[in-house]
């Protein structure tokens, strides 16, 4: 008891102060209180997490306290060790909580939801073995929420009265539903950017005028919208675009003289730049505004983005300025762009984990030009290589678990949509790219096999909103050819022709097309993220075929190479639940590989694998399947792939320190063939079969965040087979369980 004492973390702490141990509980005082809401916001608002929760409860010891009190530096001016730096806590008190204060916030909270007669208020819960340590028990009164009675619109006596009014008929709130002053703000900014977007540039929030008298009815609110009556008369006027000019300056950082200024006109913009940095329909064309234009803040924001988009500015700044004369409405913009350098050389030496599952040290070199022949266009050469092993279970074999590779690739990126023909409007397309890509890299997995191959792409990029993307490579060939094989390897080859097929027909010359939606980047309650894609090979080179009269018999070749024929599709759904320092995170993805005509089967290179870092981390990639079929001496050699694949995961983050992040997961999923393989019994897909050949796995992950980068450790454990081993899928003992563990080191997030 006495030890215990001494290493008390509460010793620590002044006489006046608690150490928060955590929320005891939530009273609501309303029977069966049912407002989804409501509730969101008292656990939210309520929530304080103390010294190391986890889940929001101190279940954990609370050791990062314990390094903070006893690791502390003793004396002045010594600087505390990285253990302590990483892991230590400060003291959660009660007093960081303030209770009292959170209790008027959450009254404010529900307030805005509707239910005005809320009342909240807390005790302190002092722990009866230590008086120092305290939780907080709240009480919650909520009441009837106020719903609209009548909603009505002032009558128009100008033009912002009648763009007010034109929201009658689209406007979130009708007769019935509870008050949301979330939803009243939603629609505030609904009307001022119409009205912007219109050209009243002066117009804000603060002039909609919202009325609400909840006298005349019990619990009943009679709301008026309209424009507040004292407004200045700028206000109300609509503003056009009258001088653009745009002015390019030298780099901010730059000890160089800048060359004499130019100045050329464009479209009606006037482009003032030393030197003709870039080319004026370049600038022109990212310009949105063009003199007589009524105001718009799509276009301001059309403009900036377009701007940025090109990668040649370090700073891109737009300014209205309005007509000295008080009596024209008129606005001159002023965009001032500050150049970056054209020419940057990276070099890098890093660890690379890539989704295969292989690790290792890797360099990097990269030139870049972003502003090749003054078009905004990037021309990028990369050299890269490395030397990788892959994280698994030792094996008596070393076949395969090896590899280095080297590879050399050229890129360019213009600006816009280059077409051959005027077969489709680019009017529409948003921050438009087109990509040119080849690309060269040779492999050698030690004892495996030599590898080379070779690629070029030639495709498009435009967003359609903010979060819609959308990738369209009309062509895209790749062409890998094994150089030398071992006769381990050439013994598997010879003994499957199914896997023979799938290395030797890998010319693949076709199109692929991706569609992204994406809003997970901000840091909101819900984020989702969406993306499908298809791709098809051999498609128009086999229709050429068809006009040939030919006595050859199918497989046909080109160029003495077998081309693939294929069709394959993808789907990656993620959805993010984010609430405060916690994300729960769910995601399903599926895929399926279609081989006709001129294949049988699918290219190596495009078959589906599952399991490693960024899939089932409870096993080694490409370790699982296909189907039921249980591995042997040959997986060691030959990667385990499919035409199928379907893979669901949970994942719980939670923050544990400053660097430190904690995860706990459930991976499940397999692969299967579309078509039977008599060498590989059970690994066809049924729909009647193949839930009961699902591997499952679990574990937890530790993420060290390093602000540039994050470290991801993850301890992966099977829980189910997707062979039956001893009559039953499951693991059937508590050392098997341990025994099965994975360790992935990976870059970054799975998913």
């Amino acid at each position: 008891m006495a030890m215990l004492e001494s290493c008390s973390n509460t010793k620590f702490l002044a006489d006046n102060q608690l150490l928060y141990t955590g929320k005891n509980k939530v009273v609501i005082s309303q029977g069966k209180f049912r407002n989804p809401k409501a509730n969101q916001l008292i656990e939210s608002t309520t929530a304080f997490k103390p010294n190391n929760a986890l889940a929001g409860k101190r279940w954990l010891p609370p050791g990062g306290l314990w390094i903070y009190n006893y690791w502390k530096p003793t004396k002045e001016g010594k600087k505390p060790g990285w253990i302590y730096r990483t892991f230590s806590t400060e003291p959660v008190l009660v007093s960081d909580v303030n209770p009292e204060t959170r209790c008027q916030k959450l009254e404010s909270e529900l307030f805005s939801i509707g239910l005005f007669h809320a009342s909240v208020w807390s005790v302190l819960d002092t722990s009866a073995r230590n008086p120092h340590k305290a939780g907080i028990t709240y009480y919650v009164k909520p009441d009837d929420p106020f719903r609209y009675h009548d909603i009505s619109f002032a009558p128009p006596a100008d033009a912002v009265d009648t763009l007010i009014n034109s929201f009658q008929d689209d406007l979130a709130l009708k007769p019935d539903d509870v008050f949301d002053l979330g939803i009243v703000k939603s629609e505030t900014k609904r009307i001022t950017a119409h009205a912007l977007d219109e050209g009243y540039f002066y117009f804000n929030p603060n002039h909609v005028k919202w009325i609400a008298d909840t006298t005349r009815l019990p619990y009943q609110i009679d709301l008026r919208i309209g424009k507040n009556t004292d407004l200045p008369p700028y206000t109300l006027l609509k503003y056009s675009i009258d001088e653009v000019t745009v002015k390019i300056t030298g780099q901010i950082d730059s000890l160089v003289v800048s060359k004499a200024t130019d100045t050329v006109f464009c479209d009606g913009i006037r482009i003032i730049s030393p030197g003709g940095f870039v080319k004026p329909e370049v600038i022109s064309q990212a310009i949105y505004f063009r003199k007589g234009d009524w105001y718009s803040t799509v276009k301001h924001q059309q403009t900036m983005t377009h701007l940025n988009s090109y990668g040649i500015f370090k700073y891109v700044n737009i300014q209205f300025i309005p007509d000295p004369d008080s009596l024209v409405n008129q606005l001159d913009l002023l965009v001032e762009l500050t150049r970056m350098k054209e020419i940057s050389l990276d070099l890098e030496a890093n660890v690379v984990t890539k989704s295969t599952g292989f690790s290792g040290p890797g360099f990097a070199a990269t030139l870049a030009h972003g502003n090749l022949a003054r078009g905004a266009n990037k021309l990028q050469l990369k050299l890269n290589g490395g030397f990788e092993w892959q994280w698994g279970k030792s094996s008596g074999s070393t076949l395969g678990t090896t590899s280095y590779n080297i590879g050399m690739s050229t890129s360019i990126i213009l600006p816009k949509i280059l077409k051959p023909f005027s077969l489709f409007n680019i009017n529409r397309f948003r921050l438009p790219q087109t990509t040119m890509t080849l690309g060269f890299e040779f492999m050698n997995k030690i004892q495996y096999y030599r590898m080379s191959s070779v690629n070029l792409g030639f495709g498009y990029q435009w967003k359609k909103s903010q979060k819609i993307t959308h990738i369209y490579y009309p062509l895209f060939f790749n062409s890998i050819t094994l150089l030398e094989t071992t006769l381990e390897f050439d013994s598997i080859l010879n003994a499957n022709p199914y896997i023979r097929k799938s290395f030797e027909e890998q010319f693949i010359a076709g199109m692929k097309y991706d569609f992204i939606f994406d809003n997970s980047a901000t840091k909101q309650p819900n984020g989702f993220y969406f993306q499908a894609g298809i791709s098809s090979s051999g498609n128009f080179i086999d229709l050429i075929w068809r006009f040939i009269p030919t006595e050859q018999e199918r497989p046909y070749s080109l160029a003495g190479n077998v081309y693939s024929q294929f069709m394959k599709f993808s789907t990656d759904i993620r959805y993010y639940r984010n609430i405060q320092q916690h994300s729960l995170v769910f995601r399903l993805y599926s895929g399926l590989g279609i081989p006709y005509s001129n294949s049988v089967v699918m290219p190596y290179v495009e078959q589906f694998y599952s399991g490693g870092s960024n899939s089932i981390r409870a096993f080694t990639a490409r370790s699982l399947g296909p189907g039921s079929l249980k591995p042997d001496e040959t997986s060691e050699i030959i990667d385990q792939t499919g035409d199928i694949k379907i893979e669901g995961n949970v994942e719980y983050r939670f923050r544990m320190s400053k660097v430190l992040h904690g995860a706990f997961f459930v991976d499940a999923g397999n692969i299967w063939l579309l078509n039977p393989d008599e060498n590989r019994p059970g690994a066809e897909f049924h729909f009647n079969t193949f839930l009961d050949q699902l591997a499952v796995g679990t574990g937890v992950g530790f993420r060290f965040d390093f602000n540039f980068f994050i470290l991801r450790t993850d301890f992966g454990f099977p829980l189910r087979m997707a062979y039956a081993a001893d009559e039953s899928n499951w693991i059937g003992s508590t050392k098997d369980f341990f025994d099965g563990m994975m360790f992935n080191l990976a870059i970054g997030y799975p998913f």
